[in-house]
């Protein structure tokens, strides 16, 4: 057999091997219904918050109010994704997460907005520990190193099927019954979710030993640890740098697309919907793609090419005539996002150790945080001044350079990360007790 059947041979290997995994699997489709439930949530409070306010700054607000938990809140919860069960985190992630979206149902006025603020602060705070957690399980569930690339393109397309049926989905609830119909069902997916991860085994891996001093004490210098190790590991400085120029410019799209869409083409719900779910079919495209030609491919190009297109398209999108070529374009950009987001997650579990990967995740996500918080806030300060089409454009030039900039420092990882046996019993403590 010729050496690229040996490969085509073992994509699909992965692909057969993952979906023999019961645990995988119960993870994955919990997750997909999940985030087409999190679509109509993301969906129905823009839209109710630019029709109450018609202001691109209150807009911005609802999505900087989510996006600060990642900042203050992401590494301490790392910490705690390292000491506790993981499974029953996200199951109890989930079920608060249920709980806390139900007041979006009160909001009927513009003097009611700020309840939208709270919750989605709230929940963003229950999902800092959820997402670490799940990161931190793959490649536990997913023994074998040379399928983590497929599992997470697959659990990347979790996204795209979210993207090709949630807003679509969403769009038409919303037009037909109302955005007070998205909520509900957001609820409800997080309780689906929850239901699938009760029936999957996670290795037990937590934290062997009790840190030095008090609780305090010992919380932040496990959290300066994980900081350490992200700032001391060559693989993980590159992926830093090139995450962070990347939530520069992706930051403001958080911000803009929806005053974008609705005040320069006179779109509504459905058409928003429509946008996004042509998004979602091209990464369903690159996402099964990715699994049969992974083996041939090197993550940091992959990476790195990715981002420079995903920055030109968006670039385009800003000064794109027609609303034709909105969603053209939105299909265009789906296409390299599963095949970059892969590749740089794949990079970072394979660069840490499995009692580090809380802790490291959750201080990455911080930092890249505090980038895109500084292009939100630019994007919603500047946006009625500069225009919402030159900030689109601008917010794509920025992306595209993240991409240039990988090319040069992304790396891939010198060795596999410390793996721990699942049939190995570790000693746990309860490093909280005094």
């Amino acid at each position: 057999m010729s050496n690229t059947d040996g490969q085509t041979g073992r994509s699909k290997v992965a692909y057969k091997q993952l979906f023999a995994n019961k645990n995988f699997v119960a993870l994955w489709l919990g997750q997909m219904i999940s985030f087409v439930g999190d679509y109509f949530y993301w969906l129905a409070v823009p839209i109710m918050v630019e029709r109450l306010t018609n202001s691109a700054l209150m807009v911005g607000l609802s999505v900087i109010t989510t996006a600060l938990p990642m900042l203050f809140l992401g590494p301490v919860a790392g910490v705690f994704v390292d000491r506790w069960d993981r499974k029953r985190m996200m199951i109890a992630a989930d079920v608060l997460r249920a709980l806390l979206v139900l007041p979006c149902l009160l909001v009927r006025t513009p003097d009611q907005v700020w309840i939208y603020y709270v919750v989605g602060f709230l929940m963003s705070c229950v999902s800092r520990f959820f997402f670490p957690a799940q990161n931190a399980s793959l490649p536990l569930i997913v023994q074998d190193k040379d399928d983590l690339l497929a599992a997470n393109g697959l659990m990347q397309t979790i996204q795209t099927v979210g993207l090709l049926a949630g807003p679509a989905l969403a769009g038409f609830a919303i037009g037909l019954w109302g955005e007070q119909v998205a909520f509900i069902i957001d609820s409800a997916s997080f309780l689906v979710s929850a239901g699938a991860i009760m029936t999957i085994t996670v290795p037990r891996t937590t934290l062997g030993h009790k840190a030095e001093g008090g609780q305090v004490a010992a919380v932040w210098a496990e959290m300066r640890e994980g900081v350490s190790y992200l700032f001391g590991n060559r693989t993980m400085v590159g992926v830093l740098v090139c995450l962070g120029v990347v939530q520069l410019g992706l930051g403001a799209i958080n911000v803009l697309w929806v005053p974008f869409l609705q005040r320069t083409f006179g779109v509504g719900a459905t058409g928003l919907g429509i946008v996004d779910s042509a998004q979602g079919a091209g990464m369903v495209l690159s996402g099964l793609a990715l699994g049969f030609v992974a083996s041939r491919l090197n993550r940091t190009a992959m990476a790195g090419w990715a981002i420079i297109a995903i920055g030109l398209f968006i670039a385009a999108m800003g000064l794109a005539p027609t609303f034709g070529w909105v969603i053209v374009l939105s299909f265009a950009v789906g296409l390299p996002l599963i095949p970059a987001q892969s590749a740089l997650m794949t990079m970072m579990q394979l660069s840490v150790p499995d009692l580090k990967r809380g802790r490291v995740g959750s201080a990455m996500n911080a930092l890249t945080t505090a980038a895109g918080l500084v292009s939100m806030g630019i994007a919603a300060a500047f946006s009625e001044a500069v225009g919402l089409r030159a900030m689109y454009a601008i917010a794509g030039l920025v992306t595209m350079s993240a991409g240039v900039i990988g090319l040069f420092v992304l790396k891939e990882p010198e060795r596999p990360a410390e793996r721990l046996p699942v049939d190995k019993a570790i000693e746990t403590v309860d490093v909280l007790a005094d």
